[in-house]
């Protein structure tokens, strides 16, 4: 695209930010949507603008149609989708709910595995823009209908029981807290969380971004660099699973730094080695990375602040997980324009993952809510 559009790597990074950051900015009023209209409706208009924001970047001439693009797409499936799905896991359980989020969370490992063997596919027999049109058609054909027919509200509306009707069975149970958007802003674990989510993100986004530039750099060839990204797949789903089982058993925040620490280790390896053990070690600690955090982000919220503003509170962390995806690309582009090496900024992010790991340490859990319901949470302390 950049060679097509004449374009430099940095500026399509920055058309990029700026697209992404210009397409979350709707997500607190999405979030509020949601709560008040319901996931359906919500998750279909967004699945109809996802497919033609795909169509609209097979039309890209310009930085400035790229921009635009970028928003469309970013603000349709990161700051749309991603949330309106998570909303409705949420929704309809409580006590299994890490396990839930996680198990529903394995299509963005599935995409990860696939997707970027599929698309180098499209490319190579129809060019990147051919390539968008049929994503375009794909969406159509797939997640319209699916959010259309199978979205629905809160269990409750239905006559049902959150947890698919699982019996309480629970030995300490604890109210469902219900916090509202302001005092969830007040607390530290929420700051922690979009922290967490931020960080994730930005680093994660960058390296994916820039994976065959830095494999490249590390001596990996094209087609083995395209292996990793699906061994980091793969990785990501069993990582998504495992954290999701210890969020229905221990606190989210006491799961962070196992998050960050894999984080820490995506950074450093190609930061100071290279070569094919460093490479697999690499592609496994990003998945991991990626997987763990997803578990966290996904149920992590709605554990600690309830349902009933969920819409709301998820909009706004929304807002700093995707800001992290936008401006995560800026450093690593500028780095390998003017100092041609990635090292300094990958040590940089090396650094604040493990300071983010460790403030998970301080922080403490929220004690008061709004509101309580006569659910019970898997919130126990066990450790």
């Amino acid at each position: 695209m950049t060679t097509e559009l004449g374009i430099s790597r940095t500026s399509a990074s920055i058309a990029y930010a700026a697209g992404t950051l210009a397409g979350i900015l709707p997500a607190p009023a999405i979030g509020r949507w949601i709560d008040r209209l319901g996931p359906r409706p919500t998750a279909t208009i967004i699945a109809g603008g996802l497919a033609l924001a795909c169509a609209f970047m097979a039309s890209v001439q310009s930085a400035l149609m790229l921009l635009i693009g970028f928003a469309f797409l970013r603000g349709a499936a990161i700051g749309g989708l991603s949330l309106v799905s998570q909303q409705v896991v949420n929704l309809w359980f409580v006590r299994r709910r890490g396990i839930a989020a996680a198990a529903a969370s394995l299509g963005l490992a599935a995409g990860s595995m696939v997707f970027p063997q599929l698309i180098d596919f499209l490319i190579s027999r129809l060019g990147w823009r051919g390539a968008y049109l049929a994503l375009a058609g794909f969406v159509a054909l797939t997640i319209l209908p699916v959010a259309a027919l199978l979205f629905r509200d809160r269990p409750e509306k239905f006559g049902l029981s959150p947890d698919a009707g699982l019996a309480l069975t629970a030995k300490d149970p604890r109210p469902e807290p219900s916090f509202s958007r302001q005092p969830a802003l007040r607390t530290g674990v929420f700051w922690l969380l979009c922290a967490a989510g931020f960080l994730t993100n930005a680093v994660g986004t960058a390296l994916l971004l820039n994976h065959f530039s830095i494999m490249q750099t590390a001596g990996v060839a094209h087609v083995d660099a395209l292996t990793l990204l699906a061994l980091a797949g793969g990785v990501q789903a069993v990582a998504t699973l495992g954290t999701g089982f210890l969020v229905d058993r221990y606190e989210p925040r006491r799961l962070v730094p196992l998050a960050m620490g894999m984080l820490a280790l995506a950074s450093a390896l190609p930061a100071f080695g290279g070569g094919v053990t460093v490479s697999w070690l690499y592609a496994l600690s990003l998945g991991g990375a990626y997987g763990s955090q997803q578990a966290i982000n996904a149920a992590g919220y709605a554990q600690y602040f309830g349902r009933d503003h969920l819409g709301a509170i998820r909009g706004t962390s929304f807002v700093f997980g995707v800001a992290g995806a936008a401006l995560g690309p800026l450093p690593f582009a500028a780095s390998i324009d003017w100092t041609q090496s990635y090292a300094a900024v990958l040590t940089v992010c090396c650094g604040l993952a493990l300071l983010c790991g460790a403030a998970a340490f301080v922080v403490g859990c929220p004690s008061a809510t709004a509101n309580t319901t006569a659910i019970p949470s898997p919130m126990t302390e066990r450790t």
